[in-house]
């Protein structure tokens, strides 16, 4: 699997703070923040204050169970809005219907 990785938020200014996702080449899903700034120095003594929350991958389909889920339940158009998703990022899946 190829190693994916994106900042998703930056916050610039005296309070920095940046979040990446990571798709690591073993599957594992990381979502990591850095803190920069004046507080981040006063309460931990250091220039940056990072953290993070790793997903194995044996647990993904239960990550995206419940994403899913909270994403998309209550909307009429979930099953349309799925596809237009994966098709959009390139994300492997399988349309089908019958009557």
């Amino acid at each position: 699997m190829e190693p994916l990785s994106e900042e998703i938020f930056r916050q610039e200014g005296e309070s920095f703070r940046s979040i990446r996702i990571n798709l690591e080449a073993d599957g594992t899903l990381m979502l990591d923040a850095q803190d920069m700034g004046p507080l981040v120095q006063q309460v931990w003594g250091d220039s940056d204050y990072e953290f993070w929350c790793r997903v194995p991958p044996e647990a993904i389909g239960k990550l995206a169970f419940a994403l899913i889920k909270k994403l998309y339940a209550g909307r009429e158009q979930a099953v349309d809005e799925l596809r237009a998703l994966c098709a959009a990022e390139g994300v492997l899946h399988e349309n089908g219907s019958y009557a």
